[in-house]
């Protein structure tokens, strides 16, 4: 019989001297301070749960805080297991209460007290495990140079972390881009490398899609080198049909100058060939987070979503102000936000903390590797 799962959630002050606490409303323990949690969705994850759990019984955010997995604590008698998880807040914030009163309590309460906590004496054994072992420093930037780049109307938007500094440039071209910085650590990118030629060329377009699922449709089919160096779209569709057997859908075509543009360099500048790598931005991030996420980047909520994952890795110096950075530098802010998302990766490549889709890449006739680059999971 599978085991059902619930959470509590340990929360500390920014100071680390008080937790919060609700004040059950109802049994069991009605009148007593508990921590807030609760149940587990059906084909939700377990951090999924706890943010949600935590946004709607306190109105604090994944932008607020970064929940970690503390322990589990399982009743085999009945059949349920309780996770653990805690944090420390980043900001101030305002609670919004949903059911239950919330409160700051003392971290040199006597939560062994019966009579005022729940859990018959577990939440003292939680607290005092969740200050024996803090919450694990987010993680530091190495020395180096990884870019990250996105296509956008009329060039290209790259991120540079650069030795934990973040910069975000436009450029007119590719060419232009390597230019400005020929050297670096790592470089991946988010358009097509490698491109087929015939069915047997392997792409890693459809595992990417099963990963992704529901959100499959993030990933453009890639159309063949045929129909990309076609002079006219009608052309593009009947050498694309031709060759792989189906026509080209609207956003395919849109990308086809990009790809031409990208595969036209790497032939001229055998230097970069397998040096430039391709990658996916919504695929990474639901690497990156444990899940596919289900909002939309280009709204404000799915753009802050995946921007507090990407603050992790860079601290919110680097992350403040990119929505706006957009009109300035006239593209739409997820096309930034893609870039910045790449050059993460690129960071964790060139580390070696990343992974292959396919695990075992093809290349192409022209000897260019026909994969996507992502971080490792877990």
């Amino acid at each position: 019989m599978q085991m059902k799962h619930s959470n509590c959630i340990v929360i500390l002050n920014q100071n680390g001297d008080e937790v919060l606490f609700c004040r059950r409303m109802k049994d069991p323990y009605k009148g007593l301070y508990n921590f807030v949690g609760g149940k587990l969705e059906p084909g939700e994850s377990s951090e999924a749960a706890a943010y949600r759990e935590l946004q709607e019984e306190t109105g604090i955010s994944r932008r607020d805080i970064r929940l970690y997995r503390l322990m589990d604590l399982t009743y085999y008698h009945l059949n349920f297991v309780l996770e653990i998880y805690m944090g420390v807040l980043e900001r101030d914030v305002e609670l919004q209460e949903e059911v239950n009163p919330l409160q700051w309590l003392s971290v040199r309460e006597d939560f062994a007290d019966r009579n005022r906590f729940a859990g018959e004496q577990n939440i003292a054994h939680i607290i005092n495990v969740a200050l024996q072992y803090p919450v694990p420093e987010r993680k530091r930037n190495a020395a180096g140079r990884y870019i990250g780049v996105d296509g956008c109307k009329d060039g290209w938007i790259a991120a540079i972390l650069e030795d934990g500094c973040l910069e975000v440039k436009r450029f007119a071209s590719i060419l232009q881009l390597v230019e400005a910085y020929p050297e670096f650590d790592s470089f991946l990118i988010d358009m097509a490398i490698g491109l087929p030629e015939t069915l047997e060329d392997n792409r890693p377009d459809s595992a990417a899609r099963r990963m992704l699922a529901p959100r499959g449709s993030t990933v453009f089919p890639v159309p063949a080198r045929q129909a990309v160096y076609a002079v006219s779209e009608e052309q593009q569709k009947k050498e694309n049909l031709a060759v792989l057997g189906k026509s080209l859908a609207k956003q395919s075509m849109a990308i086809i100058p990009k790809i031409r543009e990208l595969d036209e360099f790497l032939q001229a500048h055998r230097e970069y060939r397998n040096v430039i790598c391709e990658s996916h931005p919504e695929l990474c991030f639901a690497v990156l987070n444990g899940e596919v996420l289900r909002s939309k980047k280009r709204e404000l909520e799915g753009f802050n979503e995946r921007i507090h994952i990407l603050s992790d890795y860079l601290g919110h110096d680097n992350t403040e102000g990119l929505w706006e950075e957009g009109k300035m530098l006239r593209c739409n802010p997820d096309d930034i936000l893609d870039a910045v998302c790449l050059a993460v990766v690129a960071e964790l490549k060139a580390q070696g903390n990343y992974t292959t889709v396919p695990e075992k890449p093809g290349r192409d006739v022209r000897g260019l590797l026909m994969q996507m680059v992502v971080p490792s999971g877990g």
